[in-house]
């Protein structure tokens, strides 16, 4: 089946599935070999540490795959991130995800140099406020996400449902997606794609211990072992 929704047309992968930006998993590696699968992969500039590795590891990945990736900065996160934006700019990154806080003069910067700008964030409101601001794409997070969370947020069933009735642009949900049904799920609540980090984690590629993939595995959903945080 070949997939066509407006995130496969922005970001030019086959299929609309973003993987998730993994603190301190995301390097150039394992984005390459999710844009080689057909989805999109997303290299960490956190990950990095500094901006010369950073370029560095663009140009890796660059060799490593002819599919397009993007390269998430965290907002609040990432360190030297104004540094590491002019890094992903120079070196002709098309896709920039931002995520966590307002990353408005970020995302600026990134349509004045006539990339794409996704954002990541938690809530409908803020989702609104960056699509105001420009953003060509918006990852909306729900309540069964890893990762920061906000006091508005909602479970992902309800903020997508909600999202896709304000939101022009398109949305991508994530959070507590990992196979096809949530996938399905997903796209009938009206995203044109998903984001998945998790899933992702128990791939052979991902750099975590084979102890830590088996564990996930075999857990069930609602087994605290998917909650750890220890790699």
């Amino acid at each position: 089946m070949k997939w066509k929704t407006r995130v496969t047309e922005l970001l030019g992968c086959e299929y609309p599935i973003l993987q998730g930006a993994l603190s301190r998993i995301g390097n150039w590696k394992f984005a390459a070999a999710v844009s080689n699968a057909g989805a999109h992969g997303c290299l960490t500039a956190a990950v990095s540490l500094t901006p010369d590795r950073l370029r560095e590891d663009i140009r890796r990945c660059r060799d490593a795959t002819d599919k397009p990736f993007s390269v998430n900065l965290t907002v609040g996160m990432c360190p030297h991130i104004d540094e590491m934006l002019h890094v992903c700019l120079d070196e002709g990154v098309e896709v920039i995800e931002t995520a966590v806080f307002n990353a408005d003069p970020i995302g600026k910067r990134v349509k004045e140099a006539g990339r794409k700008w996704v954002h990541k964030t938690a809530t409908v409101r803020h989702a609104l406020h960056a699509e105001k601001n420009g953003a060509d794409a918006l990852i909306l997070v729900g309540l069964e996400g890893i990762g920061f969370k906000n006091a508005s947020q909602l479970p992902t069933m309800t903020t997508i449902a909600w999202a896709a009735r304000e939101i022009k642009v398109p949305i991508i949900a994530a959070g507590g997606i990992g196979d096809a049904r949530t996938f399905l799920g997903s796209l009938a609540l009206g995203a044109e794609g998903v984001m998945m980090g998790t899933a992702f984690m128990a791939t052979q590629e991902c750099p975590i211990s084979d102890r830590f993939k088996q564990g996930m595995v075999q857990a069930n959903p609602d087994n605290p072992y998917l909650r750890a945080t220890v790699l």
